[in-house]
């Protein structure tokens, strides 16, 4: 029961663009010329249609395993990673970790199952990924039994970070602990760096820092990520001579900087009311070629907003929106949260006009904003007689408003349409 609650809560908070990625990369997939077998999908792309297409779990299991008959099904890694993906984010979203055990254990048992490390990772990840971790531990287990050796930093590193994902972090620190003697594992680079952010997720600075020291007695160079633990660590705790201290060892150390430290050091310029230095320091981002994200500017604009800047946090909005993502496509963009502190602002500043473009913005893009918000702005739309304008929001947000807020966004607009009329 307990696995399923933990599976339940983890499907839940997936992404829902993994079933979209991969549907656009199964598009690509070449066909095998395995001949057709009588009620089995004879081609991998003839087994991906099925499985887009099938809604009944247990099915999309059968579908899976049939596809053990097609040439070269595991040893194509590309192919194979998609295809048992989808087909376990299906299975989640259904909240089914029978199938999904059912699937994985099938898989590590068959003859025909790779036999090398980089495939066990994969089906940790993917245990991992359900909330499944007691199975992912045991697919760990069975690594000196397939590999007839024990495993290495990166199988390990996967166990802990399916730990970490789960948010079981005292397990995170006792296998790490452990991981010498108990499973004949020496932790590289990769596990003290999963070991270092959950330390520093339960606010034990100290121990990470003696654990960056640990790092270099033995032999293991700390790299930027070990130190962007550290770093976010020292931010969130306000101890700011210790944020200081870890950005002068990253400069000793020769280290570039990458995305991360960049976002913590903007978050501490806006923590001490200094936005426009964080705004300077994403122009130095830009011109290292890092790509700044979402974290980035929904950072500045919040300084911005936090100062009573309106006019500058609402440049900010403007940039994000023409300015290169990671993956070069034009625009980051915004999500909810940028939306409701940018509709907040304006309305508190009484610039309707760019908070009911904003808001138009965020209701087409589906995002239902807090009702306070719109309610102010409505409010101010009717005090300048803009009523149809008023009526418009009111009437996008019956469209989007679901669940419990249906009652009460109805009492809210009983209340707005005396004032619309």
């Amino acid at each position: 029961m307990a696995a399923a609650a933990c599976f339940s809560v983890l499907v839940r908070r997936r992404s829902s663009g993994l079933s979209s990625i991969l549907r656009s990369a199964f598009c690509a997939l070449a066909a095998p010329t395995d001949p057709p077998t009588s009620g089995r999908p004879a081609t991998i792309s003839a087994l991906k249609r099925a499985i887009l297409s099938e809604s009944d779990p247990d099915r999309i299991a059968d579908l899976f395993q049939s596809a053990a008959h097609l040439r070269g099904f595991y040893h194509r890694r590309r192919i194979f990673s998609l295809t048992v993906s989808l087909t376990v984010d299906k299975l989640a979203r259904a909240n089914r970790p029978d199938l999904v055990d059912r699937l994985l254990s099938a898989i590590l048992s068959d003859v025909k199952c790779p036999k090398r490390e980089g495939f066990i990772i994969l089906l940790i990840s993917l245990y991992s990924s359900a909330g499944m971790m007691d199975h992912a531990a045991a697919a760990f287990n069975r690594i000196p039994q397939v590999l007839g050796r024990s495993g290495s930093d990166k199988s390990l590193c996967a166990l802990l970070f399916g730990y970490s994902r789960n948010r079981q972090f005292d397990l995170v620190i006792e296998t790490f602990n452990g991981a010498p003697k108990q499973l004949d594992v020496v932790p590289g680079i990769g596990s003290y760096n999963v070991f270092l952010q959950t330390l520093c997720q339960k606010n034990d600075l100290e121990t990470a820092r003696n654990a960056i020291d640990e790092m270099a007695e033995k032999g293991i160079t700390p790299d930027i990520i070990s130190f962007n633990a550290l770093l976010s660590g020292y931010l969130k705790n306000g101890e700011d001579d210790r944020f200081d201290e870890i950005l002068e060892q990253i400069s000793s150390a020769g280290l570039e900087p990458n995305i991360v430290t960049y976002n913590c050091r903007i978050s501490k310029f806006c923590q001490d009311s200094e936005t426009l230095k964080a705004e300077e320091l994403l122009d130095v981002m830009v011109s290292k070629g890092i790509h700044p994200n979402l974290k980035t500017f929904s950072t500045i604009i919040s300084g911005y907003l936090a100062e009573g800047n309106v006019n500058a946090a609402l440049k900010v909005y403007k940039r994000m929106k023409v300015t290169k993502s990671r993956n070069k496509s034009e625009g980051v963009p915004p999500n909810a949260d940028i939306y409701v502190v940018l509709v907040r602002g304006l309305v508190e500043k009484g610039e309707f006009g760019e908070a009911l473009d904003i808001c138009q913005e965020c209701l087409n893009n589906k995002y239902e904003l807090p009702f306070e918000v719109v309610k102010a702005l409505i409010d101010g739309l009717v005090k300048n007689s803009r009523i149809d304008e008023a009526k418009d929001v009111v009437a996008k947000m019956r469209t989007i408003v679901k669940g419990f807020d249906i009652d009460a966004w109805n009492k809210l607009e009983g209340e707005l349409s005396l004032q619309a009329d």
